[in-house]
């Protein structure tokens, strides 16, 4: 979604004028800066060793922003994805677009003036009904004019459904691994069948929950693909997993230059 006013004027040229792409958690804030000339980037990962309250996070990117003098570079477009747990799936026969507080409900306590926004997930005929961090927007539309908001779990759907198409699987089983939590995601016959976000402390902890999910929906660790997305790398993880799963693939493995999948 696209806020803030809109553009008067074309820009007369676009010599120096970069894209920021924003990731932000309650553990993390992660940066791409794309230059629109040469598609070149730059990352910035930052970690936070405890979770940072919602209404401290404008404050924390606001810093880093002013560290990085990102206020001061000629910035075309600003890209947020909110990567947090107050989201719902919803079909989109079972969409309405008046009724979005009655489906995060049952998730969170939702306040009377709580803006709550959605995203379109075509591939899957699927709506994400999510709490955007309003904080998060004001700031940005303050120091950019105009941004484009999404949640996290819609942006990493849409790749994983055309990654899932790259291979012809009956069943796929993904694993989206971040600082401190780490996402599961299965697809049979290319519908989406479980999504689930986990906390976890070390490598055991992700094996455990993988080896619980495959029990509950009867997928076979000696022929599943297990996919990888290592946007976070955790001790011996791959060791502990090559024991229980007899095929492992890395589809994305974080460096310098790429530091979180979504924006590869």
């Amino acid at each position: 979604m696209v806020i803030g006013p809109q553009h008067l004027m074309l820009k007369q040229d676009n010599v120096n004028l970069q894209n920021l792409n924003i990731c932000l958690g309650n553990y993390y804030v992660c940066l791409e800066l794309v230059s629109i000339n040469s598609f070149n980037s730059v990352s910035s990962n930052f970690i936070l060793d405890k979770k940072i309250k919602t209404e401290f996070l404008s404050d924390f990117l606001d810093k880093i922003l002013v560290d990085k003098n990102l206020y001061d570079k000629r910035i075309d477009d600003v890209t947020v994805h909110f990567d947090n747990e107050l989201f719902s799936f919803v079909p989109n026969e079972l969409f309405d677009e008046n009724n979005k507080k009655e489906y995060l409900k049952y998730i969170t306590e939702i306040k009377k003036d709580d803006f709550i926004s959605h995203d379109s997930i075509n591939e899957l005929d699927i709506k994400n009904v999510f709490l955007p961090y309003v904080n998060i927007n004001n700031l940005l539309i303050n120091k950019f004019k105009e941004i484009n908001y999404f949640h996290y779990n819609s942006a990493l759907l849409k790749k994983l459904v055309n990654e899932n198409s790259k291979y012809e699987e009956k069943e796929s089983l993904f694993c989206s691994i971040s600082y401190k939590k780490f996402k599961v995601v299965v697809f049979k016959k290319n519908r989406l069948v479980f999504f689930n976000c986990f906390n976890y402390e070390n490598s055991t902890d992700i094996l455990y929950f993988l080896l619980s999910v495959c029990q509950n929906i009867e997928l076979n660790v000696n022929r599943i693909n297990l996919n990888l997305i290592l946007n976070y790398k955790v001790d011996n993880l791959t060791s502990e997993l090559d024991c229980f799963f007899a095929k492992i693939r890395i589809i994305f493995n974080s460096n310098e230059s790429d530091q979180n999948y979504i924006f590869t």
